[in-house]
């Protein structure tokens, strides 16, 4: 196929994808709200939505080339905001400061401070890890140790073997430090491999409420962040064998703790460039799969558990089930599919097919950048597209993809460079937005599916490449950072 068919291809799939996005937009903007609903008045906040991605999607059709020139310093600049503004919202709620954490809480835009308990997710976690090795049984409720039961894989119980009570509920504030430090880490690592404009909506994402929620709540999806950025340092650092082995190690653990991030070993598929890859891939899924056999009970109660947690109100939620429940003859969280949540699908695909043309057609693609983006996309599709829920944090995983979004190749077609803008842009929405649950999630949706597409496209290209050949290079250009007239 030819790259000028190619690139026809994309401006269709991505003129389709707009038009469902205008039909989601106009089924919720039809829904009555009443005076007796339960839900808050729709009109206003569709109609930012649609104002707001209008410009999205209309504005990058007239720019034809962007130049964007940054410091080699920048991306330890957003490492620094990332742990200033984190470790400055812990240590108020730590010194007993509330009135002030309310305040800087209330303006970042952050839920209620949980002043009673410092990081609150990782602390229930640590708390059903030492009732484990008590003798409680954790996934039962009001066991005697515990009022709520644990939703987490059995996985996170196995950290009570580590020595030194490490994992533990008294530890949970000193892991939490440390936690908000390595993450921030992170998000300089990505920031380094980022071109110019990825390393601005990775500045954005550090002071979003999105990443700061993860941070404050000790959310266990930081490490699974941490994994798939481990994952790629191991490949494209040594690249054998037993690296993969050790990758598809940790990323199995994860499973362990959340089960869906089992859909990270699609990272494995370069594996198979190597000799005898195909051993990484195939311990991976026997392993996977025989985890989930054993586990499976609790794996319908931890599934069941989120489906119950699914909130309707407009602020700090994503999902494709809030934004069905949005829709006209709608019944939110109704237990079988819906006309709204075909039509989610249909938009999740037609982005999905844009993303796969346009990774078709990239020059010289990077294999790395590939490998994170299909991890962050498959783990927010999975989230907010299959589970149907999440809260806001779950945009944290887009930002995986920011590398590969953000530099589409030197001599990219300009359905390319386009859709690098368009995708950025949503990925920033995402990752600041918390007050529009509409905007939100359709932003995140797009961003997700078309990241899916392209990076899966130059997973299955790179398979083609020689074993000897040397992997792409993840290093960032110069501060200069040019895109395709």
């Amino acid at each position: 196929m030819s790259k000028s068919l190619i690139a026809r291809g994309a401006w269709i799939a991505a003129a389709a994808a707009v038009l469902a996005t205008i039909v989601v937009l106009v089924q919720i903007i039809r829904n009555p709200v009443g005076p007796g609903s339960y839900l808050p008045d729709l009109t206003s906040s569709a109609l930012t939505a649609s104002a707001v991605l209008l410009i999205v999607f209309a504005l990058p059709l007239f720019i034809r080339s962007l130049r964007i020139s940054t410091s080699r310093w920048l991306p330890w600049l957003v490492g620094a905001v990332s742990a200033s503004v984190s470790l400055a919202l812990w240590f108020l709620v730590a010194s007993g400061q509330d009135s002030k954490a309310a305040a800087f809480y209330s303006g970042l835009r952050i839920p209620k401070p949980q002043f009673v308990i410092e990081f609150w997710d990782l602390s229930l976690v640590m708390k059903s890890i030492d009732c484990s090795s008590y003798g409680f049984d954790v996934y039962k409720a009001n066991n005697g140790c515990m009022q709520d039961a644990s939703i987490y894989g059995p996985g996170t119980l196995w950290l009570k073997y580590v020595p030194f009570g490490i994992f533990s509920e008294d530890s949970a504030p000193a892991v939490g430090v440390i936690a908000v430090i390595v993450s921030s880490l992170a998000l300089v690592w990505l920031a380094r491999f980022s071109s110019g404009r990825g390393q601005l909506v990775l500045l954005i994402a550090a002071i979003g409420s999105p990443w700061l929620l993860l941070l404050e709540r000790g959310n266990f999806d930081a490490f699974v962040i941490w994994a798939a950025v481990v994952t790629v340092i191991l490949a494209r650092r040594w690249n054998k064998l037993w690296s993969w082995l050790l990758a598809a190690a940790i990323l199995w653990l994860m499973g362990t703790w959340k089960y869906y991030p089992f859909a990270m070993g699609l990272m494995l598929i370069p594996a198979l460039r190597i000799k005898r890859g195909w051993i990484v891939i195939a311990s991976f899924a026997v392993a996977s799969a025989g985890f989930l056999l054993l586990t499976w009970e609790n794996f319908r109660f931890s599934a069941s558990a989120n489906s119950g947690m699914v909130d309707i109100r407009d602020f700090v939620v994503l999902g494709r089930i809030p934004l069905v429940g949005r829709m006209i003859d709608a019944v939110p969280g109704g237990p079988a599919m819906q006309a709204g949540d075909y039509l989610v699908f249909v938009l999740v695909g037609l982005a999905v097919l844009w993303g796969v043309l346009v990774g078709m057609s990239v020059t010289r693609p990077r294999v790395e950048e590939a490998m994170l983006a299909v991890a962050g996309s498959s783990l927010f599709l999975i989230s907010i597209v299959m589970s149907g829920f999440g809260y806001a944090y779950k945009a944290c995983f887009l930002l995986l993809a920011v590398p590969m979004l953000s530099r589409p190749g030197a001599r990219g077609s300009r359905a390319t460079f386009y859709s690098s803008l368009v995708m950025l842009v949503l990925v920033s929405i995402c990752s600041i937005v918390v007050w529009n649950t509409t905007l939100a999630t359709l932003a995140g949706m797009i961003a997700a599916a078309f990241a899916f597409g392209a990076s899966a496209a130059i997973l299955i290209r790179s398979l083609a490449a020689r074993e000897d050949a040397p992997p792409a290079a993840l290093g960032g250009q110069s501060a200069t950072d040019v895109i395709v007239r």
